[in-house]
């Protein structure tokens, strides 16, 4: 058995979609599909926040330099049962940690790459702390 098969994931917390433009993405993502944006718990403005009718997150990512510009990778975010033990077995992988990340509303997260190059995201459950940040009609978030 494998460290990474020790853990436990509960469900998919989120997916991230890469995106070039959020104006021309729109009309697919929330005029058609119904997902519904909602405020950031991070500080990047090339991140749009959505989500499904029962609350399963969809991240959408333009490129950070703009549209036309290299395209971000697609990831997925697995929501564990033990964060500390996720991290802690990861760190201790063979898979290089890439990033860890302590968001707004208090969520913790931890990365690492697959082998394809995919980014895993492994992170406790959202919402730990109260945030009174706000989001526009096209994604922009920022503090009330």
């Amino acid at each position: 058995m494998t460290e990474l098969a020790r853990i436990k994931i509960k469900k998919i917390n989120h997916v991230g979609i890469p995106i070039n433009d959020r104006k021309k993405s729109f009309s697919l993502y929330m005029d058609f599909l119904g997902l519904k944006v909602i405020p950031s718990m991070v500080d990047e403005k090339h991140v749009i926040w959505s989500k499904t009718s029962d609350g399963t997150m969809v991240h959408l990512i333009e490129p950070q330099e703009g549209p036309g510009n290299e395209m971000p990778n697609f990831h997925v975010a697995f929501e564990v049962e033990n964060f500390d033990e996720t991290e802690e077995i990861l760190e201790k992988s063979e898979y290089e940690v890439t990033n860890k990340q302590i968001r707004h509303d208090g969520q913790r997260a931890i990365y690492i790459q697959d082998m394809d190059g995919n980014t895993l995201e492994f992170t406790t459950h959202n919402n730990i702390n109260h945030s009174t940040r706000i989001v526009d009609e096209w994604g922009y978030t920022k503090n009330s």
